[in-house]
């Protein structure tokens, strides 16, 4: 059972959490593409998935874990992920979930030195004293 949450960074299409379930610390990120998704995008469901599913944008959430991620866990992050974005016009929109195994701390500073050209270290100390660090 889940048993703690918290923002760890909030950007307009960017969020963080961390999730601790018993002693076992994860953290996602959710990020809005902005762009359609495409057939690659569901690489592994490429036999089930047809062209014609792609949707106008895409959201992906990556699951990271320092130690092996339990597979008593996956279910519960991938509810846990739904309910952060079930307010999204799902019709419209795919939610991507993956899961890796990786230090978290590096895991986020290169997915935001990748996705938003940020370097996770040097983000003010301003942009961290209000609800959006936009």
């Amino acid at each position: 059972m889940l048993d703690y949450f918290q923002r760890v960074l909030r950007f307009n299409e960017l969020e963080v959490w961390d999730i601790t379930f018993d002693n076992d610390i994860y953290r996602m990120i959710l990020f809005d593409e902005n762009r359609p998704t495409t057939v690659a995008d569901f690489s592994s469901l490429q036999p089930v998935f047809e062209e014609d599913e792609n949707r106008s944008n895409l959201i992906t959430v990556k699951v990271f874990s320092e130690s092996e991620i339990k597979d008593e866990h996956i279910e519960q992050l991938d509810d846990f992920s739904k309910q952060l974005t079930d307010h999204i016009a799902l019709a419209h929109c795919h939610v991507v979930i993956s899961f890796d195994t990786q230090e978290i701390e590096s895991a986020l500073a290169s997915f935001l030195k990748e996705k938003l050209g940020v370097d996770y270290d040097n983000i003010p100390l301003e942009k961290l004293k209000h609800l959006n660090q936009n």
